[in-house]
């Protein structure tokens, strides 16, 4: 072994140099073999980033947009003279709903109630439609009996 320090050269086995006392090196151990591992190793899991769009989620806007839509559809088809304004804003709903499936491939909670609010307000629509054009068809042959 040779001295780091003064360049003596020395026997292996000396700790210190025997010219000027300095720490011998030490030689790096072998590294041990590799012992083959049998069975299941956990796989590391990857850390979640936030802030980052996760997969199968869908836009938090557009399931309040169809939500929104199902109830205008909803409110408006429950009023006497504005009922056609359900038939105008149901199948908007359901548009949206139909988009957002085909999107981001599901349904969330906000989504499904625009959707189901829009079905009703198509269907209320259709029947205080309906019932408003037979009161003003009545109002009018009453009149129209009335004048003879």
């Amino acid at each position: 072994m040779i001295c780091t320090n003064c360049g003596t050269q020395f026997e292996d086995g000396n700790a210190f140099c025997p010219n000027c006392g300095t720490p011998a090196a030490q030689p790096a151990p072998a590294p041990a073999a590799a012992q083959p591992q049998y069975g299941y190793a956990p796989q590391p899991q990857p850390q979640p980033v936030y802030g980052a769009p996760v997969m199968g989620a869908g836009d938090p806007e557009a399931a309040k947009s169809c939500m929104i839509t199902g109830i205008l559809a909803a409110a408006f088809s429950c009023t006497f003279f504005l009922g056609f304004l359900g038939i105008v804003f149901g199948p908007m709903g359901l548009s949206k709903a139909k988009k957002y499936l085909e999107q981001y491939g599901s349904y969330p909670a906000k989504v499904r109630v625009g959707k189901y609010l829009s079905i009703g307000g198509i269907a209320m629509g259709i029947f205080t439609t309906v019932y408003l054009g037979i009161y003003i068809l009545a109002f009018i042959i009453g009149i129209a009996t009335n004048l003879r």
